[in-house]
């Protein structure tokens, strides 16, 4: 048995048109999804995998609270009780205005699983817009639901000072923030100028750690990315997060038109399937095999790396420029340092 993790599209198209986003924004196709198409193949799924451990549907898009509420409730009400274990939660740019029915919906189907994004200059058009969200994030935390918050690494996040930027996280009240580094889907391939070099992140996410120690940030909220770091060193997980090297064997995303793919970033170019297909031939579809066995290869040149062992190649998607992979290797290796530290301290103790 396995976690599996299902990406429900509403639309691929939003109200916000950033740079970076793989659904293209404003750009991307004006369809919806077909709701009864869908509880049919999360159906005939659950008769294929019964005994799943947990399974996790989110809503996403585009933005997809452009489809209505009672849409996502219809599927919630319908393909919540086929697994013994099932959570739900929705990813949404909050640049809209709350109804009490969206509210309500955050509540109890959703469980307060919300995540909402905000990147420095190429999310906002306006200052309108950043009051717009602001001000519904904070209306979410007046209201008690625990916020997660999506920050693409670019350019110009790397242009704030790490302290800063978990200063502002504190402040607004988020529980919990993840650092999602940029891949070239979507809106992003005609953007090249907003990538930041493999170095220059490399840096800036040692000197988050390092900033995050000094001022104990860690005691503020949940840093995903640092924390799936941390804990290659202090329980000895590697998989966490991006380095799990099983996305595409876990993942599914269902396209507002009906085709199926594995990873969301890829989704709308990179799909193997479609709704309408029987579930076992779309587990077992060429395609699909093929990316699940490239994922596990990973690049050759990670075998000689120094954090190999810890990092174990990091997301398949993220490129390589020349000899620099994406993955956090200073911080790794600065960890890796103090880990062994603290072994040796440990056998002569002992």
């Amino acid at each position: 048995m396995q976690d599996v993790n299902i990406y429900l599209k509403t639309t691929e198209t939003c109200n916000l048109n950033c740079k970076h986003c793989f659904t293209n924004g404003k750009n991307g196709k004006k369809i919806f999804w077909n709701t009864d198409k869908i509880i049919d193949w999360i159906h005939r799924f659950r008769d294929v995998k019964p005994d799943l451990n947990h399974i996790h549907f989110e809503f996403h898009g585009g933005e997809p609270f452009l489809a209505p509420v009672e849409e996502m409730q219809k599927i919630y009400d319908s393909c919540n009780s086929l697994w013994n274990s099932v959570s739900w939660g929705v990813t949404t740019n909050l640049v809209f205005k709350l109804t009490d029915e969206i509210i309500d919906f955050m509540k109890g189907p959703l469980s307060g699983s919300i995540a909402t994004s905000w990147d420095p200059k190429i999310r906002f058009e306006n200052q309108k817009q950043i009051s717009l969200w602001e001000n519904n994030v904070r209306r979410l935390i007046s209201e008690g639901i625990k916020l997660k918050l999506f920050v693409s690494v670019t350019k110009d996040t790397l242009e704030i000072e790490p302290i800063k930027l978990l200063l502002f996280v504190k402040e607004m009240g988020f529980d919990e923030i993840s650092l999602e580094r940029l891949t070239k889907n979507g809106n992003a391939n005609l953007f090249p100028e907003i990538f930041p070099t493999n170095e220059e992140q490399d840096k800036w996410f040692l000197e988050m750690h390092k900033q995050s120690e000094k001022y104990n940030a860690r005691t503020w909220f949940k840093n995903e990315f640092l924390e799936n770091v941390y804990m290659k060193f202090e329980s000895g997980f590697t998989k966490a997060g991006t380095f799990c090297r099983d996305c595409e064997e876990k993942l599914f995303t269902i396209n507002a038109d009906g085709t199926i793919s594995g990873c969301p970033n890829s989704a709308p170019e990179e799909y193997f399937g479609n709704i309408d297909d029987d579930v076992k031939a779309l587990i077992n579809n060429p395609t699909r095999i093929n990316n699940i066995t490239c994922e596990k290869m990973g690049d050759s040149r990670c075998y000689n790396c120094e954090v190999f062992s810890y990092c174990g190649g990091d997301c398949h998607q993220l490129e390589w420029q020349n000899d620099v992979c994406a993955a956090p290797k200073s911080l790794m290796s600065h960890l890796s340092g103090i880990n062994s530290k603290r072994k040796i301290i440990i056998i002569r103790e002992s």
